[in-house]
């Protein structure tokens, strides 16, 4: 389980891995010192009879922290002497690839794989994977997301389903930040922080007449925008591609996605029009389209009307697509 030890401002910082590289009878001892206990706080124990091997990265934000792990079957254990050590109650979704054993606070459950369940980090759990598993556990201080949610609500063992479309939301955000090479810089870590609260308090259900639903809160916004634009990205060549495609296909509306867009200080035409402009610029210069002719490379952008092609060309480049194509300057 990713961790946070303190609740004050701390750098974004990136710590990973791997035991490959370690002699056989090391593997074990050194993850569990220094990934275990040291970085996320568990006690960690192979199935028998396997060789345990495993590999994993944890991302600590001011606020958040992530961590995915690669492992062979294990059983891990948050242990009283270890809940002892950290400074701050800590609410973690958990997720694998495979089913898992989880027990906490006396009950028992298998989480099927795909599905994510809550823990409380001031609570011993043990979770167990007979099977070779992806790891991913994000975690926030419970005092950050108790003014989000309903009063003395038990999260513990709390269940949220593969088909969550806010849960979804969650993890591809969470991929987002892991595929960056960098740290983010303070500030911006906060931000982030402060999305993957807004997530898992949206996921796990608001306070009623707390304020802002979760969903129209700047993280679940966030991550929304993000997978709408991943898929037009995915789609934007194709000519019949429409707001309610998109909206239908994310579970929101058109004016919902309209709404994202807007407070960006676009529109999703714009978005649109913008990405197939580029592709355009692209295959105008690019030697395999060479032979091509200019109204090919427009419907192949998504593009049904010449003219219009031309036109809105020239307004955001000042120049036309064939003196472009000649070697015109932008």
């Amino acid at each position: 389980m990713a961790n946070l030890n303190r609740l004050g401002p701390v750098p974004p910082s990136s710590l990973s891995l791997s035991t490959t590289t370690l002699p056989v009878r090391d593997r074990l001892p050194v993850w569990r010192e220094v990934f275990g206990q040291t970085m996320v706080r568990l006690d960690i124990e192979p199935v028998k009879g396997t060789s345990f091997h495993a590999e994993g990265e944890l991302r600590m934000l001011p606020g958040a922290a992530f961590a995915a792990v690669t492992t062979t079957p294990v059983k891990v254990s948050r242990t009283q002497h270890l809940i002892a050590g950290d400074m701050a109650d800590m609410a973690f979704v958990v997720t694998a690839d495979v089913p898992l054993h989880i027990a906490q606070n006396g009950r028992e459950q298998v989480l099927d794989a795909g599905d994510a369940m809550i823990l409380r980090g001031n609570e011993r759990s043990v979770i167990q994977s007979r099977d070779r598993a992806k790891f991913i556990n994000i975690s926030v201080p419970i005092d950050d997301l108790t003014p989000m949610l309903a009063n003395c609500r038990d999260l513990s063992m709390s269940v949220v389903s593969r088909q969550s479309d806010v849960l979804d939301l969650l993890l591809g955000y969470v991929r987002l930040l892991q595929a960056r090479q960098n740290p983010l810089p303070d500030e911006l870590g906060r931000v982030a922080a402060g999305h993957i609260r807004d997530l898992m308090a949206a996921m796990i259900g608001p306070e009623p007449d707390s304020g802002p639903p979760a969903w129209e809160r700047g993280g679940v916004r966030a991550a929304r925008l993000r997978a709408i634009k991943a898929d037009i990205g995915r789609h934007f060549c194709e000519p019949g591609l429409s707001i309610d495609a998109i909206a239908m296909r994310h579970s929101v509306t058109p004016r919902y996605v309209r709404k994202l867009f807007q407070e960006e200080q676009t529109t999703f035409s714009d978005f649109v029009l913008f990405l197939r402009l580029e592709r355009s610029q692209q295959l105008l210069r690019g030697p395999a389209q060479s032979i091509s002719t200019i109204a090919s490379i427009a419907h192949a952008c998504g593009f049904n009307d010449l003219s219009y092609f031309n036109r809105t060309f020239r307004r955001r480049y000042g120049i036309t697509p064939t003196d472009f194509r000649n070697g015109a300057p932008i």
